[in-house]
């Protein structure tokens, strides 16, 4: 039984972007995913909500603007107080967005 509701829990995962460049850009300086069923579901969902991956080009002194996966959370609010932690300035952006997998089918279908 406890197998059973361990596989179907539902996690929170964060991807923080780095200042690459001496910037940020959007959507947010971290994306926070819920509900994702893995860290590879994770991935695609902050990939469709602007996460990108570029292997070595954003920048060559600071390198890539995203990272893989920063940090796994049990609940949001772990994962927006540990973004809050890393606010290093530029309030243009925003700190952290709240992305789920109904975020992406709303995406695909506009």
């Amino acid at each position: 039984m406890q197998e059973a509701m361990k596989a179907n829990k539902k996690m929170i995962y964060s991807f923080r972007q780095n200042n690459s460049g001496g910037y940020y850009i959007e959507p947010a300086k971290h994306i926070i995913v819920k509900d994702a069923r893995d860290s590879e579901h994770a991935t695609e969902i902050a990939l469709a909500s602007g996460m990108y991956r570029n292997s070595g080009e954003d920048c060559s002194c600071c390198g890539d603007r995203w990272n893989g996966i920063d940090s796994e959370f049990n609940t949001v609010e772990e994962a927006i107080a540990e973004a809050k932690e890393f606010d290093f300035g530029s309030n243009e952006i925003p700190q952290y967005i709240i992305v789920d997998d109904l975020d992406i089918e709303d995406t695909v279908l506009e």
